[in-house]
Order: C-alpha cells, then structure tokens, then sequence
C-alpha cells in the first residue's frame, strides 16, 4: 500500500458532474459513504456541475481546455498517490478510453463501475477496446446481477464484482403535500423513461375517474412530446409537470405509487428510495434492477416488459385491491434493507481493503 498516513486508504474517485441523473447522484453518495467511513477521498469532477452531496476534497477539472484537463487528471493522480481510482465516467468514445487505459491510469490500480444494461455507454461499442478495459482493470463492479451475467456472457468476462446503489436513511419533512391524491414517476424527461407513454396507460386507467393524479419530477427534452400527449389523452387537469426538484424524497413519501416505465435500467436510484421511504412501486421487469428489489405482489408490482397494456391493468389493481396495496406498502421498508448505505459499504471496503 502506498505509504500515506497510517493504514489510511486514499482513493480518486472520478466522474464528469455532480448534478443531472442518476449516476451522478450515486458518483456523489459513494464518495460521501467512503469518506464516512474513514477513507482520504478525493472527489474529481471533469465538468464544473455541481449540485448534488459528495464528500471528501472536490477538486474539479471544469475550467480547463478538454485536451489540457486530462494532462491536469494525469498528473494530480500521479502526484497524489492513490491506492485506488474508481471511475464513475460514461466510457462512450473508445480513443478517449484508450487514453485513459495507456496514458491516464497507467500504472494505477482503477475500478471501473457499470451502471446500465446498455454496456456501450460504460465499455465503449469497440468490442475489442471494451475487453481491454475489463482485462487491465483491477477490478469492475457492476449495479446488478444481470450486467454481471451480461458482461460474462458478451465479453467472457466472468469476474466482475455486484455492489448495488444504496441509500441513505433521511428524515423525510412530508412538507409539499399536494392537494390531492397521487402516483409518481420521477427523472429525466428523455425517451429512454417513456414518460409520454406511460401518460397514454394512465389516462386509460380508471385512476382519473378515482380522481387520483399522475404527478412527473424531471426536466429534459422530451418535456413537449409529453405536454402534447397530455393534452391528446384529455388529462391536462390530472397530469402535472412539476420540473426538478431537490426534495424528490418528499414527493415520492406522499405519493400512492411510484412508476417505472423505462426501456431499460441499471439499478434505478428511484424504485430503492420510493421502497426505503415506504412507498410501493409498480414497474416494467425491464432490463436490469427492477426485479433485484421488487417481489412481485409484495412490496410492489412486476409489469411485463413494455407492456403498457399490462401497466395500465396494473395500476387499476393497485387502487382496486387496498388489501395487495397495503400488504405492499407495509413490506416496503424492510425490503430494502440490505440496500442501506451503512450495509452496502462494507462490499466497497471489502473490495479495497482486500485488494492489496
């Protein structure tokens, strides 16, 4: 181990922003948990976007040229010493990530972390640059067991470690409550979430005539599309917009329901807070994360995938069946337990206090 104050770990933990989505939600949390845990944590950030809890020294890398930040990461790593660099990074451009495997990280001990089923946006869509990556890193952790499974499958690669996203216990305040009754779907508004048609399966469920609302968090490009399928489907007075909000935990704890309608996941950071606060989710068994958190019937509901058909039969259960819906939100809390901060990062110190 590198000869730093005594048996103290130091670990860069590497992202590109600290605000947006739910990656760099998680980039933060974790540097927050290990530093918590008594790690020298180095937060580096490569855009100068902050908005989200870290811990650690931030150091960020926004104000340079883009050729000139990576020669400033190359030295500040090489200068700092670290034991490990874990790389919370989108790894979509395979020159980029040849740079990093020959020029940035060379002679560095870095983890590499795999957030979606959509491995391009984590390895690169050069098979060839993604098996190097898996091969010269010390270690990659993925969110889930199916990208485990997927990595082994596609790239031979059958030695990657699962430590899933966890969450922090926080007193949720209840303060915006709405005047009425409602089910939640929270993130970006991009096509990918299918917030638009998840507004179709809503009006056609009977949750309008119940007058129970559709409430949606987020901002993104795709706001118009929904507005006009709003507007199609007749439900202007029952679908709301309300934009980015900071206390997402609030809404979602005076909601009904939560809803996943994405195309695919990672472990959405989502169905793990509306569970840990004690409100049930409804969501498609989507590529990858929903089925590693929700029992189906038990604290939540498995929809098939991309059936929007299916989901609109299934919300209308959820309001019709109050004894399923209670079950459902009574088992909620405890479901999720595994998946608490102060449990999830013993995997972490397990894989770096280990690895020596």
């Amino acid at each position: 181990m590198t000869n730093h104050s005594k048996n103290q770990l130091k670990v860069a933990i590497v992202g590109y922003k600290l605000a947006e989505g739910g990656l760099e939600r998680v980039f933060g949390t974790t540097t927050k948990m290990l530093h918590d845990a008594g790690i020298e944590v180095h937060t580096l950030v490569l855009e100068n976007l902050i908005e989200y809890e870290h811990g650690g020294e931030l150091v960020t890398f926004g104000n340079y040229s883009k050729f000139l930040k990576y020669f400033k990461l190359k030295s500040y790593l090489k200068n700092q010493k670290f034991d490990y660099i874990i790389d919370f990074r989108h790894r979509i451009n395979p020159k980029m990530e040849w740079l990093f495997l020959n020029f940035i990280y060379r002679n560095q001990k870095f983890i590499y972390t795999v957030h979606s089923s959509q491995n391009a946006t984590y390895l690169t869509a050069n098979n060839f640059i993604a098996k190097q990556m898996l091969q010269k890193a010390f270690k990659v952790v993925t969110v889930s067991n199916f990208i485990k499974k997927q990595l082994a499958t596609k790239y031979g690669f059958d030695s990657a470690i699962v430590i899933p996203n966890a969450f922090d216990l926080k007193p949720v305040s209840k303060s915006e409550t709405l005047p009425f009754d409602y089910c939640i779907a929270v993130g970006r508004l991009v096509s990918l979430k299918q917030f638009d048609k998840l507004v179709a399966s809503y009006s056609n469920s009977i949750l309008p005539q119940k007058n129970i609302h559709l409430v949606i968090l987020g901002v993104g490009d795709e706001q118009e599309q929904i507005e006009k399928t709003i507007l199609e489907n007749k439900v202007s007075a029952f679908v709301h917009l309300l934009g980015f909000k900071s206390n997402v935990s609030d809404y979602i704890s005076n909601a009904k329901f939560l809803v996943l309608s994405s195309k695919y996941e990672g472990f959405p950071m989502t169905v793990l807070e509306a569970l840990s606060i004690g409100t049930p989710v409804i969501s498609f068994d989507c590529e990858s994360g929903p089925n590693e958190m929700i029992f189906n019937n038990e604290n939540g509901i498995l929809v098939e995938n991309q059936n929007f058909t299916e989901l609109t039969h299934k919300m209308n259960i959820f309001v019709e069946d109050e004894v399923l819906y209670q079950n459902c939100k009574s088992n909620a809390v405890s479901s999720v337990a595994k998946f608490k901060s102060n449990v999830i990062v013993n995997h972490w110190l397990q894989l770096l206090n280990y690895g020596n």
